[in-house]
């Protein structure tokens, strides 16, 4: 077991300016809803953790650095550091670039991947970077998610060409790859949204996992097996996505609204959250601070 604050040798560090916070936030949950294991100070320092310090010590524990290359992070003095502090521990680093912009000196002759075309294209290549060395991933095991994953040959069917019908044939492997992952048909459907842009077209994906609510034998009514659903307050959702924001950064919010539509109860939706963190500590932390909310709401 690893002691508190430890980062395990297979973990990625995602360097990146502050002003590219949105894009990094997405590309690193992104990259962890694939399997990859990966550092960055908005998801895992610690709030007692000196920055500088934290930052040396991820990067001299990880297997490899991702570079998120933008204007504004080629002229950022921060990042130019963790390359120069990567290169110098002998790290590989991945260079991903968003935006045109002129490579730093010391990263021009890596192999670049071009993120400003197509997003999707550039997350899988970065992850087949990050596997081809054999680190930075690591197999999904039933203590991270409490069950054998989705195996329903009719969901994942299903799934693959809802997906496909928006992303394209890469949803195939996100698919296959968000199914070993999985607590739940909703959990399933919630971490395949995460790659569809459009905010709409990802609501009326989520919203799909409803027709797999249904036992097998009366799938025929669909969504109207959602009788006796327990309304979830605004003021509910905020506390909970509060709550998971502390240990996923922003996008906490993001994960609660989207698992509240699948939620039956306030209960039930604590479940669902806590599900999204595969640490056993910072799970049982999200649950000790979850129910403290609950009880100040009246929840069992």
């Amino acid at each position: 077991m690893l002691a508190p604050g430890s980062i395990p040798t297979e973990t990625c560090f995602l360097s990146y300016a502050r002003a590219d916070e949105l894009f990094a936030l997405r590309f690193a949950s992104d990259l962890r809803s694939l399997g990859a294991s990966m550092w960055m100070d908005q998801l895992d320092l610690r709030p007692s953790e000196h920055w500088d310090r934290a930052i040396e010590r991820a990067i001299r524990a990880c297997s490899n650095v991702i570079v998120i290359l933008s204007p504004r992070s080629v002229a950022s003095e921060n990042v130019a550091d963790e390359i120069s502090l990567a290169i110098d521990c002998k790290k590989p680093v991945i260079p991903v670039m968003i935006e045109p912009c002129d490579l730093p000196l010391r990263i021009t002759r890596m192999h670049l991947i071009d993120a400003t075309r197509d997003y999707q294209t550039a997350l899988m290549e970065c992850f087949a970077e990050i596997n081809s060395g054999g680190v930075g991933t690591r197999s999904v095991t039933t203590a991270d998610v409490g069950v054998r994953g989705i195996q329903d040959p009719d969901v994942i069917a299903s799934a693959t060409r809802q997906l496909a019908s928006v992303i394209g044939p890469i949803a195939e492997i996100l698919v296959d790859q968000a199914a070993t992952q999985a607590a739940s048909v909703e959990t399933f459907y919630g971490l395949l949204g995460l790659h569809i842009h459009d905010e709409d077209e990802r609501e009326r994906f989520v919203e799909a996992a409803a027709q797999w609510q249904v036992p097998s034998l009366d799938r025929s009514k669909g969504a109207a097996f959602a009788t006796g659903k327990e309304e979830i307050s605004g003021e509910d959702l905020e506390r909970f996505g509060k709550i998971l924001s502390a240990f996923l950064g922003p996008i906490g919010v993001l994960i609660a609204r989207r698992e509240s539509k699948a939620s039956t109860s306030l209960k039930d939706l604590r479940q669902r959250l806590a599900a999204r963190l595969r640490d056993t500590s910072d799970r049982a932390e999200f649950f000790r601070r979850a129910e403290l909310a609950s009880s100040s709401l009246g929840v069992s």
